[in-house]
């Protein structure tokens, strides 16, 4: 009995010897992956830093190119339109010397040029001397 007792005791302390290794492994696999856990972490944390200042940058140069073309638009438009009022008093100038002339030189009627009413009446006779020809050609 004494070496049945024995040969438990011995068991036990061999499964307390492996349980404590088995503890010990695990420890030392929880302690690593921890580490592992952290240093992926704080290598992602540098990542995201250093992308967050980049869309920082490219948000100003972003700022920067839409106030820079704003700012080419609103030249160029009031280039063009300056451009165009000085078109409008060109014009306008030229249809003031246009009137100016007309006024000085009122308009002659030659004598071969028929008046505004007779060019209708002209008109409604052929038409209906058109009409009479193509009834007779029938």
């Amino acid at each position: 009995m004494k070496d049945v007792f024995e040969e438990l005791e011995a068991e036990v302390i061999a499964n307390d010897n492996l349980i404590a290794e088995c503890l010990s492994k695990e420890v030392f696999s929880v302690a690593t992956k921890s580490e592992l856990n952290i240093a992926r972490f704080a290598e992602m944390h540098v990542a995201n830093t250093s992308f967050e200042a980049r869309c920082l940058a490219l948000e100003a140069e972003l700022a920067t190119l839409r106030e820079k073309s704003h700012q080419e638009n609103q030249g160029e438009l009031i280039k063009h339109f300056s451009k165009l009022e000085v078109d409008h008093l060109n014009l306008q100038l030229k249809y003031q010397n246009l009137k100016d002339s007309i006024g000085n030189y009122p308009p002659t009627l030659d004598k071969d040029t028929p008046d505004f009413d007779s060019v209708f009446v002209i008109g409604k006779m052929q038409a209906s001397l058109q009409g009479k020809d193509n009834a007779i050609r029938q």
